[in-house]
């Protein structure tokens, strides 16, 4: 009998952990609040991942990344800029420019804007990541999930941490944390402070690497003042100020066009998977913001009843500035800007005549060729050294209040219960210009005019504005002595209006593929666009059966139905769609001259995009073994989402847009398991499994994708770990830790092979098909290792992410009609030491 490596280590952890000398070991009670109250991980009917203040310490977990890795069925994406991440929880994702899909919540109080995610975990005690639909008691746009964050408290006691660490890449860090009593009892504060930056692992070949392009730099200070206003009221402030600053816009683009392949060479029908990376911009990506946040949360115990009100404020102002992707159609070839560069900073071949620059565009027509001199000639690529490309420039600013009122009734009543009230109103400005690049510097602003060192050619900037009203609720009983059933519901109703702030006004003159205004919803006859509102609104029930089958199982099943509201694309963007990619014109002029005659893409962009409803089945079971030192949790679920937002990216002779549209019905399935296990005093093991079968039911904005997995959802996801703590001389401990992840191979848009019309049609006749075949993601795993030293005040660390420095994409973004796909690559190795002090 053939027996395997995997059975064999499955054998042994067995072996050892029904060993007497150790049976007195057990794994520690984790505590949870996934329900607003706190009880046993293992007891609480919903899938949980808990990590205590001890394993964010042993696993190094500084940012969202860092614990996300931990789980499976759980993966996220953060590239073009900071903040603008996509988490995947069981397959649904959030999306950019939309709503999030799962609640974020620090301290009881739900962070509105989806840009405060990505966030320097500062002095946290511990995080819960709940799957499944939580709209219920977690607030908006649950529709995946909840991530709760739980940092310290002030107590009486004075004490304090200081931390410096240093690493590869120029990365540095330092850290302080002061905590106590201002008066004792009464009034407890708790001061944190944090910088941190880094060189990142990518520089920029046309400023002689020295120039960084996926660069951070982090400053946060966060303050939380405790007071004790009675025995009976409890008031809790929590005020912090970030400012980040990082690269933006880091992407190399690949063609995925058959036909190209035919009449040029492979790479113009290439492997996502097997492209070298060259970051030669000339516009160096740049990203500010700064995040300022304020809430107060009021805890009054009366008799039977608990009252919480939470009032919160956050603003967010963002900008970003990078190089643009027009050069490719010729939009500023004629300009002197770009004649100069092509003529000093082009990739034929010197013995041709040329400047032979192929380290800054790779070889000749492979498959950028930029020939000096000649107006119109070439395939030139996005995000380039020269000013050709033109920039961008995009400003992502969100000001928003909320209001929550919670009564939540005692643990120990037969009848438990929590409702609750909340309000929020949300202000966001968002921008995106398109210009050119003169060579003469860039005003940071929306809309530069004719005259200035970078004229606007193109420009989308709203302020949505959104208030929002809902009532929630629980209600849980026991059937008998070990079954209970709970009831949850929340009703949103959403109110959304957008105004439009583009002046009435035409771009440089030098774009050559500009229709004259800025905006595509101007006209010689129209000097106006019209403001814009919606409602949108969902009753959200939740029901939720429980078991304790044993002292050592609980099993428990559920039904939900998750929401998240509808909204508006940028005004304008149906219009640019619709005149480039669509064939717009009446039956009666068939030839009306729009250039999406030769495209006619058949799209279905909207300025406006539906609301996201989905339901979901899970049923779970959460189990103990071999005297508590061996758990296991498991779960099945089953999710049908309607109208899914999608986020979209098309790029063309225009420059680019970005918009939201949705995919009429997803159905996605899975499997995940997870477990953790001490196999000695000092050793102990922990990992999970995570599956994913999903399928497009139906897409009507692109019909073809009909039957396709869901976009960036990895088919199966693994995590496995191992620690060991000893103590190596009195007083001193020493832990050593390893944390491996897989991710599975990943599509990233609704087209994954079938072949649809590109703008090139319009430039060399029909037949120009894009075909993504080549663009799913290849599977990766990275390895992350740390061994620290501890005494009784201090610790020392050295750790590494990535040690076998395995290189992978972390995103594809698909341009169907562009015909292809604008890659990011993923973090290299890194490592480095950190020392702390305790006092």
């Amino acid at each position: 009998m053939k027996v395997t490596a995997k059975k064999l280590l499955a054998t042994s952890i067995i072996a050892t952990l029904a060993t007497p000398v150790v049976a007195d070991i057990t794994i520690e009670e984790v505590v949870v609040s996934a329900r607003k109250r706190s009880e046993n991980l293992q007891e609480v009917p919903i899938a949980v991942s808990a990590f205590t203040e001890g394993t964010i310490q042993s696993a190094g977990i500084e940012r969202p990344a860092d614990f996300i890795s931990l789980m499976p069925n759980v993966t996220i994406v953060d590239t073009a800029n900071v903040g603008d991440t996509q988490v995947n929880i069981r397959g649904i994702v959030s999306t950019r420019d939309a709503e999030s899909t799962f609640a974020y919540v620090v301290d009881g109080v739900l962070a509105t804007n989806p840009n405060s995610f990505n966030e320097e975990l500062l002095d946290v005690r511990q995080i819960e990541v709940l799957k499944g639909p939580q709209g219920a008691l977690y607030g908006r746009n649950a529709v995946s999930g909840a991530i709760l964050v739980t940092t310290n408290e002030p107590e009486n006691e004075f004490e304090g941490k200081v931390k410096v660490g240093a690493g590869n890449n120029g990365t540095k860090s330092a850290s302080a944390v002061v905590s106590g009593a201002l008066v004792d009892d009464v009034l407890l504060g708790r001061l944190s402070i944090s910088q941190k930056e880094t060189d990142g692992h990518y520089s920029n070949v046309f400023r002689g690497g020295q120039g960084a392009v996926d660069y951070l730099e982090d400053t946060t200070i966060r303050g939380r003042l405790i007071w004790n206003a009675s025995d009976d009221v409890k008031v809790d402030l929590r005020a912090g100020n970030s400012e980040v600053e990082g690269g933006a816009i880091n992407f190399n683009a690949v063609f995925a066009i058959p036909q190209f392949e035919t009449f040029f060479n492979s790479s113009y029908y290439a492997d996502v998977n097997g492209h070298d990376f060259i970051f030669a911009n000339n516009v160096p990506g740049i990203n500010e913001q700064e995040t300022n946040e304020f809430s107060i949360k009021t805890d009054w115990d009366r008799d039977g009843v608990d009252v919480s009100l939470v009032v919160s404020y956050s603003d967010l102002e963002e900008f970003l500035l990078s190089d643009g992707t027009s050069a490719s159609f010729y939009a500023y070839d004629g300009t002197d800007s770009c004649l100069a560069d092509r003529d000093t900073l082009n990739n034929m071949p010197v013995g041709f005549g040329g400047a032979g620059r192929a380290d800054l565009f790779g070889d000749y027509f492979a498959p950028f060729g930029v020939n000096p001199g000649t107006v119109g000639e070439g395939v030139y690529g996005p995000y380039t050294p020269t000013s050709c490309d033109g920039y961008q420039y995009q400003e992502r600013n969100q000001t928003d209040t909320s209001v929550e009122l919670r009564f939540t009734s005692d643990e120990d009543s037969e009848l438990r219960w929590i409702a609750g009230l909340y309000m929020a109103e949300i202000e966001r400005d968002v921008v995106v210009a398109y210009g050119q690049d003169t060579g003469n510097g860039f005003l940071l602003q929306p809309y530069v005019p004719a005259d200035g060192p970078n004229p606007t050619d193109l420009m989308f900037d709203d302020t949505f504005d959104t208030s929002v009203k809902a009532v929630f609720g629980q209600l849980e009983f026991d059937l008998n002595d070990t079954m209970e059933l709970a009831f949850a519901a929340r009703y949103d109703r959403e109110e959304r209006d957008v105004d439009n702030n583009v002046p009435y006004a035409t771009g440089s003159g030098n774009n050559a593929n500009s229709s004259g205004f800025i905006n595509p919803a101007f006209t010689a006859d129209n000097d106006s666009i019209p403001s814009r509102s919606a409602t949108y609104s969902q009753f959200q029930p939740k029901v939720t059966w429980s078991w304790a089958a044993s002292d050592d199982i609980n099993v428990y099943a559920s039904w939900g139905v998750g929401f998240r509201s509808g909204g508006f694309n940028s005004i304008g963007s149906e219009a640019l769609i619709d005149f480039w990619y669509g064939d717009t014109c009446p039956f009666f002029l068939p030839t009306c001259g729009d250039p999406g005659i030769a495209v006619d893409a058949q799209l279905n962009v909207k300025d406006e995009y539906a609301k996201e409803v989905s339901t979901s089945y899970e049923l779970g079971a959460k189990m103990q073994f071999m005297d508590n030192r061996l758990r296991v949790n498991a779960a099945v679920f089953d999710t049908t989402v309607d109208d899914s937002q999608f986020f979209e990216f098309f790029a063309g002779p225009f420059g680019l847009m970005r918009v939201v549209t949705t995919i009429d019905e997803l159905n996605i399935r899975g499997f995940e398991a997870d477990f953790n296990a001490v196999v000695t005093e000092n050793f102990s093991l922990f990992g999970g499994v995570g599956f994913i079968d999903s399928e497009i039911k139906q897409n009507i904005n692109r019909p073809l994708s009909v039957g396709n997995e869901a976009p960036q959802a990895p088919d199966r996801t693994y995590n496995l770990g191992a620690e060991f703590d000893t103590e190596v001389a009195t007083g001193i401990n020493l832990v050593a830790r390893l944390d491996w992840q897989y991710i599975g191979e990943t599509w990233f848009h609704t087209m994954q092979g079938e072949e649809s019309p590109t703008v090139w049609n319009l430039f060399y006749g029909p037949g120009n098909s894009q075909n993504f075949s080549k663009a799913k993601r290849d599977a990766y795993n990275t390895l992350n290792a740390r061994l620290s030293l501890s005494g009784e005040q201090w610790d020392v660390t050295l750790w590494g992410k990535n040690i076998t420095d395995e290189e992978y994409l972390e995103e594809v973004i698909q341009a169907p009609e562009f015909g292809g796909s604008f890659i990011h690559p993923g973090a290299r190795d890194s490592y480095g030491v950190d020392f702390s002090y305790r006092f």
